[in-house]
């Protein structure tokens, strides 16, 4: 089970066995600021459920979707899960009512957040926090590999599931709301170009671009009362870097 264990609903005897991803590099004061007011909300939710943050060691260009994948991976070596809860870690929810529980369609859960004045950026949306099933994630390949720096690959992740015939569902806005930690560009995450025309390739891509391609190695795994924390080598990852860009 994983390392910090949560009550089921002992009322209706449902469990829901989550594992919550966040991809990170250089964050710990949003890290601690996130862990602070979210296990608070996971534990009123009656989940049984496990926090693994996917740090990405070195300076080389942040890839965001790619931690995602490592988190699935990593996350279902010490348990089971039948949900995943991609999370940001800058995004905070400010009610429970939105519940980190999957549903028969991918779940896209920070509809309002405060820094875009509540207001959903697009009906395509999907960034932020996101929720699948282990088996949606799986039909949709997971994440593509090759989106080095910032943005797109929330966009590739939404074709991925309309390609494979699912749609997304989202609670209500007034419901769905987020808090952002405020902080200026990471540092080697800046903008990529190249990745908003990979997103018009998803369909060429997404059968052998994905968690079936996915290339990694472990650093570190430490285990906190908190979460789970595990390093990938960032010199690693240029190995296989040049024919992913």
């Amino acid at each position: 089970m994983p390392f910090l264990v949560c009550n089921g609903d002992a009322a209706t005897g449902l469990f829901f066995s989550v594992a919550v991803i966040v991809p990170f590099r250089n964050r710990s004061e949003h890290l601690n600021h996130w862990l602070y007011y979210l296990h608070p909300v996971l534990m009123r939710q009656q989940l049984d459920y496990g926090v693994y943050v996917i740090n990405q060691h070195g300076d080389g260009a942040f890839n965001r979707a790619k931690l995602m994948n490592i988190g699935f991976n990593e996350s279902l070596k010490e348990y089971d899960y039948d949900c995943f809860a991609f999370s940001d870690v800058d995004l905070v929810p400010i009610d429970d009512r939105n519940l980190y529980r999957c549903s028969d369609h991918p779940r896209h859960l920070s509809v309002a957040i405060d820094k875009f004045n509540y207001i959903l950026s697009s009906k395509t949306a999907f960034g932020g926090v996101s929720l699948l099933t282990q088996q949606q994630f799986l039909k949709v390949n997971g994440f593509s590999n090759t989106f080095w720096g910032w943005g797109g690959e929330d966009d590739d992740l939404y074709n991925r599931i309309i390609h494979r015939g699912m749609s997304i569902t989202r609670p209500d806005a007034q419901i769905a709301k987020y808090k952002m930690i405020k902080h200026g560009r990471d540092l080697h995450n800046e903008v990529n170009p190249e990745n908003a025309v990979k997103t018009q390739k998803t369909a060429e891509n997404i059968d052998t671009d994905g968690l079936n391609s996915l290339n990694f190695t472990v650093k570190e795994i430490m285990k906190d009362v908190l979460y789970t924390l595990i390093s990938v080598d960032q010199t690693l990852w240029h190995l296989f870097s040049s024919t992913e860009m």
